[in-house]
């Protein structure tokens, strides 16, 4: 009689197993109905006009990877918001370009990023093409968010897919400090895109709290030191091999070319972040501390002399003679060895430095040969990124010239970076591979005034990376090079003209929510430095383009900076600003923006355009609008006023100056705008 019991009872628990199961799939069908409650989708649409559909990457779509992460991340909702119009042009050269916050472009604004320059460069040699390159970076994902994500791009219907991915695989978002075994980050994903669960941790997190933000540093700090010889390292290894892999098989599916990339570090600038306890004891444990410390006194300095030089070189010696796998002496005897013109020796010494970290934030080497491996494995086209950068490098390796930081590049690294990708395209197969002309390319510089490179964002990057090294983990061993960027802050300051200065004193007291560059070039203008104020109105207008003041503000404002240098505007000049009209259509549909402001910006730029008769009617139309009048009289009446005596309405541009002037004692000069504009 027992045995038909326990029967019953593994029958009763099955079906109460199966019951609940039911019930999760019910409430899971019913709250698919929901809207807005389930993972952000990766491409929205925003608005129509014209038969044309203004579409848009979604910068909420990153917070997928970022659900329920132990305090989410301040990175989370950090992606580029790409706007784009369908019906899409018939020629049209679509790329995606994925990764992490290297991809990204951080600490840079996305305009100056390696996707940003690739685009520039495109469609330079591609001048019978429209080139689109979208950037899909997502500060601190591992490999395995980004291979959802390029599984997800093929939305865009991509010709070509750029992958750089691998530095991540320790600290990132679903890097092996979640899971060391890569299934169990593909059912971790697949639960948390669940509207069920999303409705769970929600409401976890508005009654505890614990989705408040923190940042990667603090986050890295909690889950510690990797030894070299730990199972992490080897299980970040085949994360990274399967990933990839994996990346490979999703745009095979679907024949879309893949391009992987190769990884470049900063090995001869930035220091280790961990280095291994030293296994001695006793005599022998003081002795390598005190030689250890001689030598970084030596080394760590702002000018270290050729004797001093070797004089560490000889104490790194002794120590290592010690005990020799440090990542902080490693890093020492590269100083040494570079300063005393060894260089290829220095080149192996900071290499290993970076391989022996135990808290590798760059990628160790072998992540490239896996990178290599898996190119040759699946047919995809190599960038070799780490070879490209060795070779632009002085010898010693890469330093602060390419890089911002460990892993980020600088402004002319990003430059290089892009042209390493665009080198590899001879690779594709011929009936993929665009008609590149690349002799029509031109010098980096010209690219970076193209895309808004500005000095007082300078100031801003060189003072947050300081700032960075000085916090834990990384201030260990790397005081020096805050130190050092610390200087080249207040060197790029002193370079600065009073407004851009006074610009950059007023962005960091507010809220952070208009872009630096709008921040100075009003402060420019208003100084009347219309040279300056043009540059960083570009700069902004290509940062946050389909804003109210980031696009429609920034372009008015670009326009007269040109017209009051006195200079005639040129035909892609006229271009931009017919571009902005069209923009300004799709914006009239935000109820975040008032109508008026639509009028303003389509009256300024038909004004501007000399297209008069356009101009006049909404120029009045946002001049009639009271509480719009008493916000802009000053940037409006100028042009209504010269629009409305090119009419012959004299009469009401002499009421209408008194309107402007009405509340706060301008009367005079409105009218003398009306008596001889200008």
């Amino acid at each position: 009689m027992a045995q038909p019991q326990s029967n019953r009872v593994w029958i009763l628990r099955l079906l109460t197993a199966l019951a609940g199961l039911g019930l999760v799939i019910g409430v899971e069908g019913l709250l698919r109905f929901v809207p807005g409650l389930g993972p952000a989708p990766l491409v929205v649409a925003r608005a129509e006009q014209g038969g044309k559909v203004l579409h848009a990457v979604n910068r909420f779509y990153s917070q997928r990877f970022f659900f329920g992460q132990q305090g989410r991340l301040a990175a989370a909702g950090q992606m580029a918001e790409r706007s784009f119009i369908k019906p899409a042009p018939a020629n049209l050269y679509r790329v995606v370009f994925v990764g992490a916050s290297t991809v990204q472009g951080f600490p840079h604004p996305r305009r100056l990023a390696a996707a940003s320059f690739l685009e520039a460069m495109l469609q330079d040699a591609l001048p019978e093409r429209t080139v689109e390159v979208f950037n899909l970076g997502i500060t601190s994902i591992a490999s395995f968010a980004v291979a959802q994500v390029v599984a997800d791009a093929l939305v865009l219907e991509p010709d070509l897919v750029v992958v750089y991915t691998g530095h991540n695989e320790f600290y990132g978002i679903y890097g092996v400090g979640d899971y060391e075994t890569p299934r169990y980050n593909r059912l971790d994903y697949a639960l948390r895109q669940l509207h069920l669960a999303q409705l769970v941790q929600g409401a976890a997190d508005y009654f505890d709290g614990s989705g408040s933000s923190t940042d990667l540093l603090k986050l890295m700090a909690q889950r510690g030191e990797v030894p070299v010889d730990s199972a992490r390292r080897r299980a970040a290894e085949v994360h990274l091999r399967e990933n990839v892999r994996q990346i490979a098989k999703t745009c095979q599916s679907v024949g879309v070319p893949l391009i992987l990339c190769t990884l470049a570090a900063n090995d001869a600038g930035f220091a280790p972040v961990g280095s291994s306890a030293v296994a001695l004891g006793g005599a022998p444990g003081r002795q390598w501390s005190e030689r250890m410390e001689g030598a970084a006194v030596r080394l760590t300095g702002d000018y270290v002399a050729v004797e001093v030089a070797e004089e560490a070189l000889v104490l790194l010696d002794q120590a290592a003679a010690l005990s020799a796998e440090h990542a902080w002496l490693w890093y020492l005897r590269g100083r040494a060895l570079a300063r005393l013109d060894r260089q290829d020796e220095a080149h192996v010494a900071f290499r290993k430095a970076r391989d022996l970290d135990t808290m590798p934030w760059r990628a160790p080497t072998a992540h490239s040969e896996i990178i290599r491996s898996q190119a040759r494995e699946s047919g995809a086209i190599l960038a070799d990124v780490e070879a490209a950068f060795a070779a632009a490098a002085p010898p010693q390796g890469g330093g602060w010239q390419w890089a911002v930081d460990h892993v980020h590049f600088s402004v002319p690294g990003q430059a290089l970076l892009a042209r390493v990708i665009l080198g590899s395209l001879g690779e594709l197969a011929s009936n993929t591979r665009p008609q590149l002309d690349l002799t029509l390319l031109r010098k980096d510089d010209e690219y970076r005034r193209q895309l808004g490179d500005v000095p007082a964002e300078r100031v801003i990057l060189h003072r947050k990376m300081a700032d960075m090294l000085r916090e834990k983990p990384m201030d260990l061993y790397n005081a020096h090079n805050a130190r050092y960027l610390q200087q080249l802050t207040a060197m790029e300051w002193q370079r600065l003209v009073p407004a851009e200065q006074s610009g950059i004193k007023a962005w960091s007291q507010q809220d952070k929510q208009i872009s630096l560059a709008l921040t100075v070039a009003d402060q420019l203008f208003e100084q009347r430095d219309f040279g300056r104020a043009q540059q960083y109105y570009h700069a902004a207008r290509l940062e946050t383009p389909f804003t109210r003041r980031g696009d429609l503000w920034a372009t008015v404002q670009w326009a007269w900076s040109i017209k009051m240098q006195g200079r005639p505007f040129t035909d892609v000049q006229r271009e931009a600003m017919q571009s902005t009209l069209e923009r300004a259509g799709f914006l009239a549909q935000d109820p975040a923006i008032e109508p008026p402001f639509i009028d303003f910006t389509k009256g300024h730029l038909h004004h501007l355009l000399g297209e008069h008769g356009p101009a006049l009617v909404h120029l009045e139309r946002a001049f009639l609008d009271s509480d719009f009048r008493r916000k802009y009289a000053m940037s409006l009446f100028h042009a209504l006023a010269a629009e409305l005596l090119r009419a012959g309405r004299l009469q009401d541009a002499q009421r209408y100056a008194h309107m402007a002037g009405e509340g706060n004692g301008r009367g005079e000069y409105f009218l003398q705008l009306v008596e001889a504009p200008k």
